[in-house]
Order: structure tokens, then sequence, then C-alpha cells
């Protein structure tokens, strides 16, 4: 799976932001502010990536458990549905 859209990630100040870009030209309407572990997520789907792997990059980047993964990869991934900013 991966994002459907085309987003850049900007550092504004403590904040990451993703804005949606459309033919070379940033929609800021679309702007999006992540943080921790939704920052890591949204930057792997930026690729083709599986459930697995963005468990697997969480488990590695928070020392997490595998059931605690999958709930936050479940829950982002729902968000991003809701909003169908998901291929597929």
């Amino acid at each position: 799976m991966k994002l459907k859209e085309t987003f850049v990630l900007k550092q504004i100040g403590n904040e990451t932001v993703a804005v949606y870009v459309n033919k070379d030209t940033a929609d800021l309407r679309h702007a999006v502010s992540l943080k921790g572990s939704s920052k890591i997520i949204f930057e792997a789907l930026m690729s083709e990536v599986s459930k697995d792997e963005l468990e697997a990059i969480l488990i590695s980047n928070y020392g997490i458990t595998k059931q605690q993964a999958k709930e936050d990869v479940a829950s982002f991934l729902q968000l991003l549905k809701n909003y169908n900013l998901l291929e597929g």
C-alpha cells in the first residue's frame, strides 16, 4: 500500500508538515501536521509498503510490542482511508 497523492514533507520549526503537491504547486489547504509515529508511518507510505513492514518500523523505532504496533498502524491507516489518501 502507499499514499494515493503526492506529498512533500517540510520541517517548520519543531513540526513536520505534509503538504499535497499538484503539478508543482503546493496546496496548503491539504496540509497535515505529523508527529511521532504518524510521521514515520506517513514517510514509509510515500513508497509501496506492507502493514507488516509498517509494524516493524514502529517496533524498531519505539521498542513497542507487536500488538501495540498492529493497533497503531491499523488506527493510522484507517484515518488515511477515511480521507481517501491510500491507493487501493
